[in-house]
């Protein structure tokens, strides 16, 4: 076997060929002491030599390619390489992980839509339900959003036994699954429905009871469809079903009772009271409500002269008025002219009495309200004046 063609034959000629070169700086290559093998190859090596002159720049030429490269920006000198810290890559790694998960997670969730129970991706859906169930707002909504997951699982049921129609409704695991799945969200949505109902829109509690009898209906026609172990199971969603469609309806029977319920709760919801006290009511305009009518407290009676009985035993009669003095009469200031000649003097004027006071009653407590108005008053009699005397001016 040649030397050559193994690693250290490859080797021991690559240094012969050295060596020759070395020993033969400037000399001819034509060296009868020259290995044979490695005469054509010093004999390149001395032409390149030759021409190495003639190709390669001039002095010149080497001058000003050496002052271009030291007058350069940055003096000549070749910046290092940039180098990216560890954190640097461990910040990359991770972005680039958090979006390898969140891809992930988005593709799960568009493949488990159509998830079946006992599938590998139906706690997916599930748990995506449950995240949206938590992002929902307000009673109403939820309620409606939990017996939306209920119907959900009656209609993964129907998509069981639609695909294994030949083989008797596939394993009954699957089915005992959504069951209970459909049992828990159908009491959570009742209750809180029937709530709703009860308290502020009585349509809610019409809308559960249709709920109820329409999925019913649906569950019964799906029931011999199912395997024999799930047969009887259906039974107890049945029997819910129909607890929760007669709830809704004793409770929007009662919706013009008072008290509606009794105060407490079971499993579908609030329970209804058992006695029924007529109230008036209104229906709310804006939602449907049945509110009871406002009750009108009596005003205080009107004062009347006839005496009315009283918790304090008195009776109350109108109040009279404050009594007014009496107007004396009109007199002048100005001096009377003296008496003609020859006329009788005149007769002194009758006296004047005073009226006495009159009396104010006793006025009754409490004093009844409101008083009315204006008050009346007592009429004055102002006695007449004298008759004039000729001669005498009264003024004016």
């Amino acid at each position: 076997m040649d030397r050559g063609t193994t690693p250290r034959g490859r080797q021991r000629e690559r240094e012969a060929f050295a060596r020759a070169v070395e020993s033969r700086q400037g000399g001819d290559s034509t060296d009868p002491a020259t290995p044979g093998g490695l005469a054509g190859d010093l004999a390149v090596v001395a032409l390149l030599r030759r021409a190495a002159p003639l190709s390669g720049p001039t002095g010149e030429e080497r001058d000003r390619i050496r002052q271009r490269v030291l007058h350069a920006p940055g003096g000549g000198t070749t910046p290092p390489p940039a180098r990216t810290s560890a954190r640097g890559r461990l910040l990359v790694a991770l972005a680039a992980a958090l979006c390898l998960v969140f891809a992930l997670a988005g593709m799960s969730l568009l493949l488990s839509r159509g998830a079946l129970p006992g599938d590998a991706l139906y706690a997916v859906k599930r748990n995506a339900e449950s995240a949206s169930l938590g992002l929902t707002f307000g009673e109403r909504e939820r309620a409606l959003k939990h017996l939306g997951f209920a119907a959900a699982r009656l209609a993964e049921m129907e998509t069981m036994t639609d695909r294994f129609r030949e083989s008797g409704g596939g394993p009954a695991g699957g089915y005992l699954t959504a069951l209970t799945d459909f049992d828990a969200d159908t009491a959570e949505g009742a209750r809180r429905l029937a709530t709703v109902g009860v308290n502020s829109d009585a349509a809610a509690l019409t809308l559960l009871a249709d709920w109820a009898r329409s999925h019913g209906q649906r569950l019964s026609a799906l029931r011999p469809r199912t395997p024999s172990p799930v047969v009887e199971r259906a039974g107890t969603s049945l029997d819910l079903l129909d607890r929760v469609r007669q709830r809704a309806d004793e409770l929007l029977a009662r919706s013009a009772c008072l008290p509606v319920t009794s105060g407490s709760a079971d499993e579908v919801g609030p329970v209804p009271a058992r006695e029924c006290a007529r109230a008036p009511v209104v229906p709310n305009s804006s939602t449907g409500a049945l509110t009871p009518a406002p009750t009108v407290l009596p005003g205080p009676p009107a004062p009347t002269d006839e005496p009315t009985d009283e918790p304090g035993g008195g009776s109350a009669r109108q109040l009279p008025a404050p009594p007014v003095a009496p107007v004396p009469p009109a007199t002048s200031d100005r001096p009377s002219a003296p008496p003609p000649s020859g006329t009788p003097a005149p007769a002194p004027p009758p006296p004047t009495t005073t009226a006495p006071p009159v009396p104010t009653p006793p006025l009754p407590l409490p004093l009844p309200l409101p008083l009315p108005l204006p008050l009346p008053l007592p009429g004055v009699e102002v006695p007449a004046p004298a008759p004039a005397l000729p001669g005498i001016g009264t003024g004016g």
